[in-house]
């Protein structure tokens, strides 16, 4: 009997709320399906601008990596030719360098030579009055032979010898001292 009750309330409830129990039911199967459209539209959407945004990364992404190589390869140019430009530099002042090495070089090996051919001259004409001397005061003893020498025969043969030393003689000396005077 407890069943046939528990039927029968059933069946009053279902004679009572039984339409309104369909249109609940119908209207949450409604809205049921509404949510799973709209689920599958906000995934759909979601799908979509998450593979835009992907795209789009992966665009800026390639273009940064882009500017990263151009920008490295300009940089690497440019230290290549600044590398050049330091050794072409370089070896024009290495160049310049040896030139002027040369230059000093030759200049001096030119100096000395002539220094030497100077000193040389010099060793000749001082062994030149060397001899000139001597010649002078052998002449002057042999022609005093045993008499005795005045004091004005020696100034004489000694301001000889100077004028020899000094490569003068009597007359430019006398012409130096007119000189001043005609001043």
């Amino acid at each position: 009997m407890a069943e046939k009750n528990m039927n029968n309330v059933d069946q009053i409830r279902d004679l009572i709320f039984g339409p309104q129990m369909k249109e609940f039911e119908e209207k949450f199967a409604t809205l049921g399906k509404s949510l799973n459209d709209i689920e599958k539209k906000i995934m759909q959407a979601f799908k979509e601008s998450h593979n835009k945004l992907q795209k789009e990364t992966e665009r800026s992404l390639e273009a940064l990596e882009q500017k990263i190589d151009n920008l490295a390869t300009a940089t690497q140019k440019e230290r290549t030719k600044l590398k050049d430009l330091i050794n072409t530099t370089d070896e024009t002042l290495q160049t310049q360098l040896q030139n002027q090495k040369n230059e000093f070089l030759t200049k001096l090996k030119i100096m000395k030579e002539n220094i030497e051919d100077e000193n040389e001259k010099m060793k000749e004409n001082l062994s030149l009055m060397q001899s000139q001397i001597e010649a002078t005061l052998q002449e002057g003893l042999s022609s005093l032979g045993n008499e005795k020498l005045s004091r004005d025969a020696m100034a004489g043969m000694l301001l000889d010898v100077a004028m020899k030393i000094q490569g003068t003689d009597v007359g430019s000396l006398l012409s130096e001292e007119t000189k001043p005077e005609s001043k």
